[in-house]
């Protein structure tokens, strides 16, 4: 099994392959209506956005999913539904060998060929005697996986015998279920961790910064510090009092760092104007920027490289692109994000 890795994807993959686990537990143990309710939980898996799709997660599990989705359809007698399933199996996987020997048998049933009714009712699997009917389809759970049973072409009795107690295959798929449930709940309380540390981080940031004329917005992961007021009465000059709340916030982020590591981007806005390119960013928003970085740096123990400088679209000022909004939005903000704990090696 592949290393899993704090990663959405991942943690995707892994709750797609604990569920199919858990479904063809229950298949093997005869409980079907609890492996149909397991599987359809899942919802429709190859479908837009979903894992089958390239560049999502688990194709072979999703895959082997549907699959077993079919072959459990077909041992509850719901052949159509079953022809579906193995349907969507050969779009992802034309190579399937279940796929075809299913859609085959099945196909010869409704051609007149085969005279088909399910073995079992859904719920608990009774044991299923030995005489069967030559001409009667069933489905045998075998070495973990789910067979066509047909008396007309030599199965019969014979093959229905051929179905394993399977308590070593059980006991194995618990084991690796119990692993996937282990590995899901070590990526969940890994993520509560790191939510509940970035979140003390960020109430730290709003305690420090906070002070008159700036106003903090809390997101998810960041803090972003908007000037009530513009910054740059024009161009790239600073007024007297930016430059004096950037050297005090400068000060203050120093002080922060030295016991809540923090990344600062100095994001530089600017106003569309007539002849100008009105979205893209601009020269002018990105001398801001550096502007802004050198008042940050020139009265604290920061350095220039410690900021990160980006200048935002004409669109995207602090406040809302009125003209009456026009002179506060030539400036600049700052969002400050806590840095995430060292990689546990």
């Amino acid at each position: 099994m592949s290393e899993v890795t704090d990663n959405p994807v991942d943690a995707r993959a892994l709750h797609l392959q604990l569920a199919v686990n858990r479904a063809h537990s229950a298949a093997r143990a005869g409980d079907l209506d609890q492996a149909a309710r397991l599987l359809d939980e899942l919802g429709e898996l190859d479908g837009p956005g979903q894992p089958g799709e390239p560049g999502g997660v688990g194709r072979a599990t999703v895959v082997a999913a549907l699959n077993l989705r079919a072959k459990v359809h077909a041992q509850r007698g719901e052949l159509p539904e079953a022809d579906a399933c193995w349907s969507r199996v050969e779009a992802l996987a034309p190579d399937d060998q279940d796929a075809a020997a299913g859609r085959r048998t099945l196909a010869k049933i409704a051609a007149g060929r085969r005279h088909a009714r399910p073995v079992v009712h859904t719920g608990r699997v009774a044991v299923i005697a030995g005489a069967l009917a030559a001409t009667v389809v069933g489905v045998a759970l075998i070495g973990g996986a789910v067979k066509l049973i047909d008396g007309g072409e030599g199965g019969g009795a014979g093959s229905v015998a051929e179905a394993d107690n399977g308590s070593e295959r059980l006991s194995e798929e618990s084991r690796r279920a119990d692993e996937l449930k282990a590995r899901l709940a070590a990526i969940e309380g890994d993520r509560a961790a790191d939510a509940e540390q970035r979140d003390s981080a960020l109430d730290e940031v709003a305690k420090r910064l906070a002070m008159p004329g700036v106003e903090i917005r809390r997101h998810a992961g960041d803090a972003q510090l908007v000037f009530r007021t513009g910054v740059f009465p024009y161009d790239s000059v600073i007024g007297p009092e930016g430059a004096e709340a950037l050297t005090e916030i400068g000060r203050r982020l120093a002080d922060l760092s030295a016991g809540t590591p923090v990344e600062t981007t100095v994001v530089g806005h600017s106003v569309a104007v007539p002849g100008g390119a009105p979205s893209g960013g601009s020269v002018v928003a990105l001398n801001r920027a550096r502007v802004a970085a050198q008042y940050l740096a020139q009265d604290s123990d920061l350095r220039l490289t410690d900021f990160r400088l980006v200048s935002a679209d004409q669109r995207r000022g602090p406040f809302p692109a009125t003209a009456a909004n026009a002179p506060r939005n030539r400036t600049v903000t700052l969002l400050i994000t806590p840095k995430g704990p060292p990689p546990t090696p």
